[in-house]
């Protein structure tokens, strides 16, 4: 017979193993459920979806929904922190040190990044630009949160650009709101159905556009430099 110390320590094994196993089974149903949500959101619009609708695509009793989440506004506030922590993490810091040629390298990836992740999101798109503008004041709130974070971090890199003579001089504040709207505006057009070039033509023109108004000149000539002339205006 072993003694009852090994006993003890096998016991707690295997529940601690049983138990990681139970919290990955629940982790995939919570993950399914919200890539069903989100397919039911893309499809019938947030405010058409139902909690029936969703579970009827993720094929799981309705108790087993709201084991996860307590309502449909529970499960896209859910999807909504998840995009936005995707897009807070994709824009990155610009460092001016790096010189003008460093700059716009860094613009164009973080423009790049952005219209990556949000044109492979379309459905979180449509929805987040059209209709669940004006949801409810926690929703406004929420997103208005998010731009701001966003605004902040692109008027600091603005500042920076200034001192370093690559920004001319300008309100840092004032263009960032400029900047992050064209984007959003680009996203929108998208997201209803506009046809417009693939993205790499859009990262290069949204850097173009914005970038000869915000630079200084001899750093915007730089910038003529820096655009590819192998680069197609194809539709995507």
């Amino acid at each position: 017979m072993l003694p009852a110390g090994i006993c003890r320590d096998a016991r707690r094994a295997s529940q601690a193993q049983n138990q990681g196993a139970t919290d990955v089974k629940k982790e995939r149903r919570r993950a399914h459920l919200l890539k069903s949500a989100l397919e039911v959101f893309g499809e019938k619009g947030y405010h058409a979806a139902t909690v029936s609708d969703i579970i009827k695509r993720a094929g799981v009793a309705r108790g087993t929904f709201y084991l996860y989440f307590g309502s449909k506004r529970a499960v896209f506030d859910q999807l909504l922190d998840d995009l936005f922590g995707l897009l807070h993490n994709c824009v990155k810091r610009i460092d001016p040190t790096r010189g003008p040629q460093g700059v716009l390298a860094q613009m164009e990836a973080n423009i790049d990044a952005v219209l990556e992740l949000m044109l492979g999101n379309r459905a979180m798109l449509r929805i987040l630009l059209s209709e669940a503008v004006g949801l409810d004041p926690e929703f406004d709130k929420k997103v208005f949160e998010f731009y701001d974070r966003l605004v902040k971090l692109t008027a600091h890199s603005l500042r920076l650009g200034i001192e370093m003579n690559i920004v001319r001089p300008l309100d840092p504040e004032v263009v960032a709101v400029c900047i992050i709207g064209s984007i959003k505006e680009v996203l929108y057009q998208i997201s209803i159905g506009r046809k417009l070039p693939n993205r790499q033509v859009l990262v290069t023109e949204i850097l173009s556009y914005g970038g000869r108004g915000l630079l200084e000149p001899q750093v915007a000539r730089k910038l003529g430099q820096h655009r590819s002339p192998t680069r197609q205006h194809e539709k995507g």
